[in-house]
């Protein structure tokens, strides 16, 4: 079976410092993946590479079966991606956070608000809908921030 996601052999230099060293890794259906290591270990780079927002001086990352460097808008508007710091925009309520955040990819307003009510369902915010962000406890700005990037369905 093919992987949802896969690096392979990524080397990424700052210099004559090598921060990412041949690393190659995949994802499957429905499996979770994270980047542990101390600081400077290279994690952000190599997500960065992955996303990307900075290339690789060599390997390759493919997802949903396609190269991300060259098709990057087509991968992004299949990604969701949830950061580790807040982005959300705190002039916005929570609705209207994802309703923005569906726009970033395109998505029609309807299908977007249909979309909204099963969002914030799922992230135990439906109370909360009208709320803003600084109304909103850190746990409950992570839950807003992971239903916002499930709203196109990654």
């Amino acid at each position: 079976m093919t992987p949802l996601f896969e690096a392979s052999h990524l080397v990424k230099n700052y210099g004559t410092n090598k921060v990412v060293d041949d690393l190659s890794f995949h994802i499957a259906k429905g499996e979770c993946f994270g980047i542990i290591g101390p600081n400077g270990a290279g994690k952000t780079t190599t997500l960065k590479i992955c996303l990307g927002q900075t290339h690789a001086d060599s390997g390759s990352v493919t997802a949903f079966g396609l190269g991300v460097s060259s098709n990057l808008l087509a991968v992004k508007q299949r990604m969701g991606v949830v950061s580790q710091f807040d982005t959300l925009d705190p002039d916005f309520s929570c609705e209207e956070n994802i309703l923005a955040y569906g726009r970033y990819y395109g998505m029609a307003d309807g299908l977007i608000r249909e979309r909204i009510p099963k969002l914030l369902a799922f992230a135990a915010l439906t109370h909360k809908a009208k709320a803003r962000p600084g109304e909103l406890s850190g746990g409950m700005k992570r839950r807003l921030s992971l239903a916002r990037a499930l709203v196109n369905e990654p």
